[in-house]
């Protein structure tokens, strides 16, 4: 049940995000397509060129708690405390999976820590990397903050979900609170910590007449509210076990969302129901207030009657004390009509339903959804089946390419081929605990994106229970994103001119925020900044400092910079061939089992609104 029950706290701030996106765009991999120039005119970095990929917590203040049973924190030294980052390593960094999988960013090397306020830390942690979902048009209208028309990433919303481990616990004494927190932890325990992050400053959108309006203040930040609770073992790290609700109403690019997905727990024992609206309700505009008009939570009885549970009036106060979340206590008849019907919220006093539950109440997601992987490598990830909240045992998982969502658009290159690089069983059945390990192989694509001189492929997996019709649970964001390396061996001496330049050079074109300090084109640069490139390229990936900070060179790669750092050769350069990419028909390499596993791709949803991916590029 991880951060929805008790012990709980609330905070409320703003972020950094500084991401660069120069690497938005597929053809910019190529570094024959601009110039020096394009550089200096911000005509080939989108909206932020010079991004770090740095991402901090900035002047967070928890807001709010709940004890263990339900009820809310008072008189607390908590709720004087602050969150914050790391105060003694580099900020974490921001990083996309691929330019043609940019939906599902993740957060590597981040410390989360619990400050009071004499600047000592109560609880010191460590965010187990993670990426957002659930991305959305949160923000209705721009408001009357900017001059011009803001990027279209601006509007958006979307929700993080983690684990905290290593816990380091401070002196927590003057806090019941914390003591009631750190004991449900337990030695060697964890926190599961969720945030929801809404409006983002990317600046301004290019004008009619092709203008660079400058950025409004407080570029790359971001508004964030969110919880830190108890997360058990035996339970997903990046996601809750619980009831989930969707929007009844359809989705669509000209049409506003009034409601998005939603998750919530029945605590029988407490006989209560929490559930977090942190990323469903919008807001009337960019930076301005929430939604708030009163929603009634219930369920719908059998004659599909909406019988209410609660009420919620939301506004920011509300917003940032509970990041969101509403207690609502049961009675024993409800406990009992919830355990077995739809949840459904509604705007008090309306017939029509905002969100529900399926009437069968099934849902179904994996845990891990982002995997990096090379040519033989294996990837595990298990998907979790439940009914009404409760563990769905022996259901039917059936799995299938869905590659709807990757890809920017015409004339990008193809994603998703050749289907054979990417292994994985058709399906499997999940066990009493309605969890189902699926494992995934990989193996050589090629190179299909070789016209862009992009590394690999990216592939889109969708997990979906086999009895699923029309009326069942559907997020679109419920999928698993994968980039396969294309192979490379490893020169036996490697040069510069030769082996390393065509890889670091890249880097050196995508990420200019480098240049004043390292040009990785460059041989003498690299060679004076060679003992920092090896010791960054060496560090584990989720150290902050790791090098590349994209963490999108592939392994046999980043072990030929380090082969060739040990002799560092110039050699000359070859005649360059860019190798023909593999179409979509031809097989490429095997991966591990898969010539006995099948290769299916998803049904095409009839009569469905396009994947929010399809409209949307950061």
């Amino acid at each position: 049940m991880a951060y929805l029950t008790g012990p709980r706290l609330n905070f409320t701030g703003k972020f950094i995000a500084d991401v660069s996106t120069v690497n938005n765009f597929p053809s910019n991999y190529d570094g024959t397509n601009y110039t020096a120039a394009d550089y200096a005119n911000w005509d080939i970095g989108y909206w932020n060129p010079y991004g770090t990929g740095v991402w901090r917590l900035t002047d967070c203040a928890v807001t709010g708690a709940v004890r263990g049973d339900g009820s809310a924190v008072s008189d607390d030294p908590v709720l004087s405390m602050t969150l914050a980052d790391a105060d003694d390593q580099p900020p974490a960094k921001m990083v996309d999976l691929d330019s043609e999988q940019q939906m599902v960013s993740a957060i590597w090397g981040l410390v989360v820590r619990l400050v009071g306020g004499d600047g000592q830390a109560a609880l010191r942690s460590n965010f187990a990397v993670a990426s957002f979902t659930d991305l959305w048009k949160r923000s209705l209208t721009p408001g009357s903050l900017p001059q011009h028309k803001l990027h279209p990433a601006c509007m958006y919303g979307a929700a993080w979900q983690s684990v905290l481990s290593d816990l380091a616990w401070g002196d927590v004494a003057a806090s019941p609170f914390l003591q009631e927190l750190q004991a449900a932890a337990g030695p060697g325990g964890q926190l599961s910590i969720k945030f929801n992050v809404v409006g983002y400053n990317a600046g301004y959108w290019i004008g009619d007449d092709g203008t660079r309006y400058p950025p409004l203040p407080d570029f790359t930040m971001g508004l964030i509210t969110g919880s830190i609770g108890v997360a058990r073992v035996d339970e997903p790290r990046f996601f809750t076990l619980g009831r989930k609700l969707q929007p009844s109403q359809k989705q669509s690019r000209s049409a506003p969302t009034l409601f998005y997905y939603a998750t919530a727990v029945v605590d029988e024992a407490r006989k209560a129901l929490a559930i977090d609206l942190g990323n469903s309700i919008p807001f009337k505009e960019w930076r301005g207030d929430i939604v708030g008009e009163t929603l009634q939570v219930g369920y719908l009885d059998a004659a599909q009657g909406f019988q209410p549970l609660g009420e919620i009036t939301p506004d920011n106060a509300w917003y940032q004390r509970t990041a969101g979340i509403a207690d609502i206590a049961l009675t024993d008849a409800q406990l009992t009509a919830v355990a077995t019907s739809p949840l459904a919220v509604r705007k008090a006093g309306a017939d029509t339903l905002l969100g529900q539950e399926p009437a069968d109440g099934k849902a179904l997601r994996a845990d891990q959804f982002v995997f990096r992987m090379a040519p033989g490598d294996s990837a595990e990830t298990t998907v979790w089946a439940t009914a009404f909240g409760k563990p769905l045992a022996d259901a039917e998982v059936a799995l299938a390419f869905d590659n709807s969502s990757l890809g920017g658009g015409d004339g990008d290159p193809p994603v998703g081929v050749p289907a054979g690089a990417l292994g994985f069983p058709p399906s499997v059945k999940t066990d009493a605990a309605g969890k189902a390990a699926v494992k995934f192989s990989a193996g050589d694509p090629g190179q299909p994106r070789a016209m862009d001189d992009i590394d690999g492929q990216v592939y889109g997996v969708r997990p979906t229970l086999t009895d699923a019709g029309a009326d069942s649970y559907s997020n679109p964001w419920d999928f698993i994103s994968f980039l396969v390396w294309s192979g490379y061996e490893i020169p036996e001496e490697p040069s510069w001119e030769a082996d390393i330049k065509p890889i670091l050079a890249q880097y050196a074109a995508l990420y200019p925020v480098m240049l004043p300090v390292l040009n990785m084109g460059d041989y003498d640069s690299v060679r004076k900044h060679l003992y920092s490139l090896q010791t960054a390229l060496s560090l584990p990936e989720e150290n902050p400092n790791y090098m590349p900070a994209v963490r999108d060179l592939s392994p046999n790669k980043k072990a030929a910079i380090l082969k060739w750092a040990t002799n560092p050769v110039r050699g000359t350069a070859p005649a360059k061939a860019l190798p023909a990419g593999p179409v979509a028909d031809e097989p490429a390499a095997p991966a591990t089992e898969s010539m006995m596993w099948a290769a299916v791709q998803a049904p095409a949803a009839a009569d469905t609104a396009p994947h929010p991916a399809t409209y949307l590029k950061k």
